[in-house]
């Protein structure tokens, strides 16, 4: 168990400033989400990591948005 989550499958043409605030925005109701790291070039594209203060926070946004539509994509 981690307090960090890797988000995969994101879309890669959204402006990386935007893709971090409505992951943000997206993951806030499930705890304090101290960081989100979004990489547009490089390796890491379609990728994010978002840490939480709390790992049990991690936990229920694992289980809650598993598999939901996030800009047209299923977030993985």
């Amino acid at each position: 168990p981690s307090p960090t989550l890797f988000i995969t499958n994101l879309e890669t043409k959204t402006k990386k400033i935007e893709l971090r605030s409505q992951l943000y925005a997206l993951f806030t109701p499930f705890g304090k989400v101290i960081d989100v790291v979004a990489k547009k070039h490089g390796g890491g594209r379609g990728q994010a990591f978002v840490v939480f203060e709390e790992q049990a926070a991690a936990t229920a946004a694992l289980r809650g948005l598993h598999g939901e539509p996030f800009y047209s994509k299923e977030l993985v």
